[in-house]
Formats: structure tokens, C-alpha cells, sequence
């Protein structure tokens, strides 16, 4: 009998100490384990404010109230799926401003990132920058003090712009300048342009439009009353890369271009006419070629759209962007804005294009030359390197008429087919890609590139009643 109540004994302290074991270890190594807290009945629509409140009083780091709010705002907006409907910060609706007016207080520079390098790519006319010094082709590495090394474009944007009447001290590097240049500029509100004419050969006319901003419209119709005047017997409206802007500016183009009749109309979700925009232009007496291209967009669409639909054009290049809804912006109590789509336009023939684009009359592809000129021009090259730029450099010389083999190492040809170019140009021929090297190659690209826009060559031969080929 004492054996077997020994055993029974050891049994139940042996039952009792991995009872202990196992409370022990799992209250100090196990983790740990997801609280569930059942809330109470609620409707559907608290479900915001009960997130809110959960998230506000335990969630394990303090959190800002105007974030929340941002952030709730920012789904709601997403869960849409309408890319055009958006909540904007304040940060986003002065961007946006700028934009659509057009107009923003500054120097008036066009500035672009060039392999990390901020250059002066266009001076506005008239502007504080121009009548300061500041020359195009300038390369930015001081704002106020501040080194631009490192910088973003968008950062250096920032600081050149302010209030009306400040001023800011810009230094340039300038080619064939040892020294940094200096200058302090007065801002100014700057006027952005927005359209561009010239006259082509053979009495046709040419009018790009890169934007619609206020007063794109007035541009526009004094620029081709130019052309006009000129005895202009065609024109070219150049409508590509341009994201659209403000209808309204739009609007008053086509009813410049547009003959006498509807150019547009705006409806509901139900289909129902909201809205209907008429022309009583007598039409003109030349024919008009629009070019268009993927990036071609809204109120940019509206004018081809129209002319397209009426017969009174033709469209040449790429398929269209295919944005045809109107947005209405709110402002809000924080400074920001609701951008929100409320209805679309249509033809005058009750067409859609939204989400499909505008079909060219005649779809045409641009060359890789034509691109050369948007692309960083190498710099920094020595003998023996090797890789894309080098290869760029050389398709760049190449397409400027310079034979040589597209080898992919900066070797003797390349070398001195640059200094052959250098030559040309009537600059220092070592061989380097110094400053003002590179910016004739700008230059020399920007020109090339017009003599293989296929897009701009067809729709010229359109106009002057040539074959419709290139």
C-alpha cells in the first residue's frame, strides 16, 4: 500500500509541476495574442467615424487628427476608380492653380533636369529673368545660397518662385565663363505662353498649342489673325503632348475654326444635355491638319474632336489620350480641393471618345531620331568608356550627319567625329563635352529633329495638295 501511494503521490506532483511549466512559459514566452473587441450595433453609415475612434484612442503611436481626415478622404475619393476625380492638398491645389491660370508669381525661367545639372531651357519674354541676365542654356547651382547639388527640379522650382516683388539671388554657370555669375532677380507674376505660329514654306501656317490656360484663346486667335494677314493658304495645328487645360479657352478657339454650327455638348450620367457649345464662325477658306498623338488630352481633345466630326479637318499622327469628362473643382475649408467628374462631352454627332482616344485620318509613326532631342546629352565621357550614353552620344552625331559605328565604347571614331562637329560649330575642337558643346547639340537636335517629323511633313503635303504620302 505505501508504494503504490508513493506512485500516486509522484503522479499528481509531477501532473502539478508541468501545470506550472506550462503557465510559466507561456505567460513569458509566448506572444502575444490579438485582442478582439466586439463593437456594438451600429449603421452602416458610422462605420467611419467608429474606425476613427478606435484608431484615435488606441492605436499604439499618437496620430494626427488632419491626417486621419486626409487619409479618409484620399479611399473615399479612390474607391471611385475616375482617375480625374481627386482630393487635392493645399500643397496640390497650388500647383494645380498655376497650371490652369496659367499665371504664377516668379522669375520667369522654363527649367529642366539635365543629368542633375538645373538648366535654363526657356526665358520667358519679358521676364524678371530676362532683364536680370539670365541667358538659356545657364545651368542653376545656386538659389539664395543654397547649393542646387542633390536638389530636385521640383525643390529648385520652390525656391525660384514667391511672392510678387521679392527677390532671389540666382548663380549660373555659363558656358565659356569661369566664374559663377550672379544675379539678383526681382519675381514678378509671370504670364506663361501657351501657343507658338510661324510661318512654314509654301503660304502654310503653323500654330502649336501646348496648353489651355487663361488666355490660351486670345493667343490663339491673334496669333492666326497674323497668319491671316500673311495671306496663309493652309494651316497646321499642332496639338500633340498638349494635356488640356480649361475647357472654356477651348471652346473659344474652335469657335474661331469651328464652322457656324454645334461644336460640342456636355451631358449627365442619364444622357441628358447639360450643356451645348455653338459656333458661328463662317468658316475658313483653307484647309486645317491637326496633329495629335497619345498625350493629346480633354480640351485639347474637344477641338479635334470637333473639327474631326464636322469634316472640317483632318487628324494626323497617334491616337488620342481619350479624356472626355468634365470636372468641377470645390474648394474646402483646409486650403485644399475636391476635383470631381459631373459630366462628359460628346460630339456634335453624339459620339464618346472617353477611354478610347480620337482615331488619326492618318496614323503616323515618328522615327527614334525625332526623340534625340529630348533625351540628357552625355557629359563626362573619357576614352575607353563604355554603355548607353556612349551609345546615345553616338547616335546623336550620327543622326547630325556624322558617319561612324554605333560601337558603344567612346573610342577614336567618336572622338573625333565630336571634334569634327566642335569644328562645325566653330568651337574649341578637344574633344570634350564642355558646356557649350552641349548645348549646340541641344540646338543642332531640336533643328534635325523637324526635317523627320513624319507627322508634320505629312500633314504639310496635305495642305499643298500633294500626294497624302511622306
Amino acid at each position: 500500500m505505501k508504494r503504490r501511494e508513493l506512485v500516486i503521490v509522484l503522479l499528481c506532483v509531477l501532473i502539478l509541476s508541468n501545470i506550472a511549466t506550462y503557465i510559466f512559459t507561456r505567460f513569458f514566452f509566448s506572444p502575444p495574442v490579438l485582442q478582439v473587441e466586439v463593437g456594438g450595433e451600429k449603421d452602416g453609415d458610422d462605420i467611419l467615424w467608429e474606425v476613427w475612434d478606435i484608431l484615435k484612442n488606441k492605436y499604439f503611436e499618437p496620430l494626427e487628427e488632419k491626417e486621419l481626415l486626409r487619409g479618409a478622404v484620399t479611399g473615399m475619393v479612390q474607391s471611385l476608380g475616375d482617375p480625374h476625380t481627386a482630393y487635392l492638398t493645399p500643397e496640390s491645389m497650388e500647383e494645380l492653380l498655376i497650371h490652369t491660370t496659367g499665371s504664377l508669381s516668379g522669375i520667369g525661367v522654363e527649367i529642366v533636369d539635365d543629368e542633375g545639372d538645373i538648366l535654363i531651357l526657356r526665358i520667358m519674354k519679358d521676364s524678371p529673368a530676362g532683364r536680370s541676365g539670365l541667358l538659356e542654356g545657364d545651368r542653376i547651382v545656386e538659389v539664395d545660397g543654397k547649393s542646387t547639388a542633390g536638389v530636385t527640379l521640383d525643390e529648385v522650382a520652390q525656391l525660384l518662385r514667391g511672392p510678387a516683388g521679392t527677390t532671389v539671388e540666382v548663380a549660373v554657370r555659363r558656358a565659356g565663363e569661369e566664374e559663377l555669375i550672379v544675379c539678383t532677380v526681382t519675381r514678378s507674376d509671370i504670364e506663361m505662353d501657351t501657343v507658338f505660329s510661324r510661318m512654314l514654306d509654301q503660304k502654310i501656317g503653323y500654330i502649336q498649342i501646348t496648353s489651355f490656360d487663361q488666355g490660351t484663346g486670345r493667343d490663339f486667335c491673334d496669333s492666326l489673325m497674323l497668319l491671316e494677314k500673311r495671306g496663309i493658304q493652309g494651316l497646321v495645328l499642332d496639338l500633340r503632348d498638349n494635356p488640356g487645360g480649361l475647357p472654356e479657352e477651348a471652346i473659344e478657339i474652335a469657335q474661331e475654326i469651328v464652322p457656324s454650327g454645334e461644336i460640342t455638348r456636355v451631358v449627365d450620367r442619364d444622357g441628358n444635355i447639360k450643356e451645348q457649345h455653338f459656333s458661328r464662325a463662317k468658316g475658313k477658306e483653307y484647309e486645317i491638319v491637326v496633329l495629335i498623338n497619345e498625350h493629346t488630352a480633354s480640351a485639347a481633345e474637344i477641338i479635334a474632336a470637333s473639327l474631326q466630326d464636322r469634316k472640317t479637318a483632318l487628324l494626323v499622327g497617334k491616337p488620342t489620350y481619350g479624356k472626355a469628362t468634365m470636372q468641377c473643382l470645390q474648394y474646402l475649408k483646409d486650403g485644399g480641393g475636391l476635383r470631381y467628374t459631373i459630366a462628359k462631352y460628346l460630339t456634335p454627332s453624339g459620339k464618346s471618345w472617353h477611354e478610347n482616344g480620337l482615331q488619326p485620318d492618318y496614323e503616323v509613326e515618328l522615327p527614334l531620331e525625332f526623340y534625340l532631342q529630348y533625351f540628357s546629352i552625355p557629359r563626362d565621357l573619357k576614352k575607353g568608356d563604355t554603355g548607353e550614353k556612349v551609345i546615345l552620344l553616338q547616335s546623336m552625331l550620327h543622326f547630325l550627319g556624322y558617319p561612324l559605328e554605333k560601337t558603344g565604347v567612346y573610342d577614336l571614331q567618336t572622338i573625333n567625329s565630336l571634334m569634327e562637329f566642335q569644328k562645325d560649330s566653330s568651337l574649341a575642337d578637344t574633344g570634350f563635352l564642355d558646356i557649350s558643346t552641349r548645348e549646340r547639340l541641344r540646338n543642332m537636335l531640336a533643328e534635325k529633329a523637324e526635317e523627320v517629323d513624319e507627322q508634320l511633313l505629312l500633314a504639310v503635303n496635305i495642305l499643298k495638295g500633294d500626294d497624302k504620302t511622306v
